[in-house]
Parts: C-alpha cells; sequence; structure tokens
C-alpha cells in the first residue's frame, strides 16, 4: 500500500501529493508539513497512529506544482491528459484517484479527513477549499468504473470533512485554528461510517395560512415564555425579498415578498399587512429573544419599510468579533466553526436565476 497506517482505520488522511521530505522516505506527510499535522492531530485529540495516511498521487509533482499534473488553464492541456470529473488531467493522477479507490475499499474508514482542495476534489467533485473547509460530506467514488465501497459490494461510503492543508496553514498562520476545529468534528465522526442528520422543518414557499400559522403559535408561546428567535433578511435593489425566522434547531420558516414571476408580489396587498402585523407582534414582544447576523443592517430595512425594529438580544457577528477578533466574521464561516451539522450552502455567485 502507497499510503501508512493500520488497516482498518476509522480515519484516513489524503493529502495532494509528496514533497521533497516525501519522495526521500517514501511515507506520505513527512516533511515541515507532516510535523504541523501530527501537532494539530494531537490538539485534537488525535494519535496519528490510529490514522491511516495518504496522498491522491504518492509521488512529487514538478517543482511541488499540482498544476503540472492538473492544468487550470486550457492553453495546458495537451492531447496526452485524460478526463476526470470536470478536468483534464495527467495519467499518474488518474492512476492515483484509482489506487486511492482501492486503499479505501480496503481500508475502511468511517470518515475521512481532505487536506487542500486537490484531495477535496478527488473524493467529493468539489473545488474551493476555503469554501467547503468544514462541511459534512459524503465520498463519491463512483468516478471511472466500479466504486470503492464496502468489502461485500456494499454502497457504504465515509464521510469526508474538509481542510486547509498544513503545508498552506504553515505559510497563513491565521488558517490554523480553524483547521484544527475541522479536525475536533474528524475526531467526533469517526466511531461511525453512518451519519443521520436531523429531520428539518423548513417552510420555504409557504401559504398563508402556513405563516399565520406559525406567528400566532409563536404569540402564544411568547404569552407565557421567553422565546429565542433567529431573524434574517435578503435583500435587492433596495427592497426587503424576503424574511426567515427559526425558533428551535430543526425549525424555520422562510417568509417571501417578491416574487420573480410576479411584479405584484408574492402576497396581496391585504396578505402581506396582515403578515408584517404579526411579524412586527412576534419580533418586538417583550418576551422575544431576537438573534441574528449584523442586525443593524437588517434593522436598517426593518425600520424603513416595515416601521419596526426587532428586540435585538443578539448579533453573532458581534460576538464572535468580540472573542476572536483576528477570524473572519462571515456568517458561513462561523457555521463552520459551531453548526454541528454543517454543509456550505452559499452559492457561487452569479449562479441565481430568475425563476429559482
Amino acid at each position: 500500500m502507497p499510503g501508512n497506517g493500520p488497516i482498518p482505520a476509522r480515519i484516513m488522511i489524503v493529502g495532494e501529493a509528496w514533497g521533497a521530505e516525501e519522495e526521500r522516505s517514501g511515507q506520505p506527510f513527512m516533511g515541515a508539513s507532516g510535523q504541523e499535522l501530527n501537532r494539530m492531530l494531537h490538539e485534537a485529540g488525535i494519535m496519528r497512529s490510529e490514522c491511516y495516511v495518504t496522498n491522491l498521487v504518492n509521488a512529487r509533482p514538478p517543482n511541488n506544482d499540482i498544476t503540472a499534473w492538473i492544468p487550470l488553464k486550457k492553453k495546458d492541456i495537451t492531447p496526452r491528459h485524460v478526463s476526470l470529473r470536470d478536468k483534464q488531467v495527467l495519467p499518474i493522477v488518474l492512476e492515483g484517484f484509482n489506487s486511492l479507490r482501492a486503499e479505501i475499499a480496503t481500508v475502511q474508514p468511517n470518515v475521512i479527513l481532505a487536506l487542500g482542495g486537490t484531495a477535496l476534489w478527488a473524493l467529493t467533485g468539489r473545488w474551493g477549499i476555503l469554501r467547503w473547509r468544514g462541511s459534512l460530506l459524503s465520498a463519491d467514488l463512483y468516478v471511472g468504473g466500479t466504486p470503492a465501497g464496502s468489502p461485500n459490494g456494499g454502497m457504504s461510503f465515509p464521510k469526508v470533512i474538509p481542510s486547509i492543508h498544513p503545508a498552506a496553514i504553515l505559510r497563513e498562520w491565521s488558517l490554523r485554528s480553524a483547521a484544527v476545529n475541522d479536525l475536533r468534528r474528524v475526531k467526533s465522526h469517526c466511531d461511525s461510517r453512518e451519519y443521520t442528520p436531523p429531520t428539518w422543518s423548513f417552510l420555504i414557499r409557504p401559504s398563508f395560512e402556513q405563516v399565520l400559522g406559525v406567528l400566532h403559535d409563536l404569540l402564544r408561546r411568547l404569552a407565557v415564555e421567553a422565546v429565542w428567535i433567529d431573524f434574517d433578511i435578503e435583500t435587492a435593489s433596495g427592497h426587503i425579498t424576503c424574511a426567515g425566522i427559526s425558533w428551535s434547531r430543526t425549525e424555520a420558516l422562510c417568509i417571501p415578498f417578491t416574487c420573480s414571476t410576479n411584479k405584484e408580489g408574492y402576497w396581496s396587498l391585504e396578505e402581506e399587512a396582515a403578515i408584517l402585523w404579526l411579524l412586527r407582534a412576534v419580533l418586538t414582544h417583550p418576551q422575544a429573544r431576537v438573534r441574528g447576523q449584523n442586525l443593524l443592517y437588517d434593522s436598517q430595512y426593518t425600520y424603513r419599510h416595515w416601521h419596526f425594529i426587532p428586540a435585538v438580544a443578539q448579533d453573532t457577528m458581534i460576538s464572535h468579533h468580540s472573542i476572536f477578533s483576528g477570524m473572519r466574521k462571515s456568517l458561513d464561516f462561523q457555521a463552520s466553526l459551531y453548526v454541528e451539522h454543517y454543509v456550505q450552502w452559499k452559492p457561487e455567485k452569479g449562479t441565481w436565476k430568475e425563476g429559482g
């Protein structure tokens, strides 16, 4: 086997390719990045000796540059390149991918730590490690023939949690704390290959009766107890397009106001007035504990268009930035740290389509 570690292993670590020290020793993650990986694993409560460690390609690319094998520009593609997923790669990468699938079938990990964008792409087909790191994904091993499943031919694919490659952390130390958090998530998922997410109850395109039912239920609860209500709005061209509220970890309601197929809006004038009256009653109730991200922005819009300001009890952006001032403050980054069942959700810029 080109990697090293116990077989079977609950945790498998997959990197990109060898560096100079790995090439000399014939073992993965043996240089400076390997030493840093060992330290981060220790901080997360994981022993490297319990992990099986390998790479997509257990060889060293020219000048340590993976783009010599996986070109990012069309002008660098030659007749020698072959197709793998959505990219053109040199045969050594396809061979490495097939070897990796065989390793996974042999090692039978419960969870795979994908270190760096190339490992993320090989295991899941997704691209962009800073965008996807911390997400709880599933390996996609169908590419190029028979999938690597369990030894008896079953389709139990391991979980995949992508994180930042230690070599990138050595270049940008501020990324380290988030990466260690990802490793802690790996540890929390290493005991079982099975993953059962919560049963979400999200109302996305509700009826008028459903919206009124939710808001009346919340008002009845607020009459007897304090209730934390998460609140967020989306805006476009200076107008509120929709508002979302959540009152538990699994329940949420999205109230649309604009509609791409009806210039008059999602509701009739009378319906929208009734919804806003109840929404104001909920969000300004003395027992309401409204929480949100950057609510200074949202409150400007609610005051301008709806003539009220929610009873804000916590702004997650301010709370996070007060404690970790050197970290990013965006909602998706915070979610990657704090949300137990996190999967990156934000679409690429420019992917919204009218009618979608």
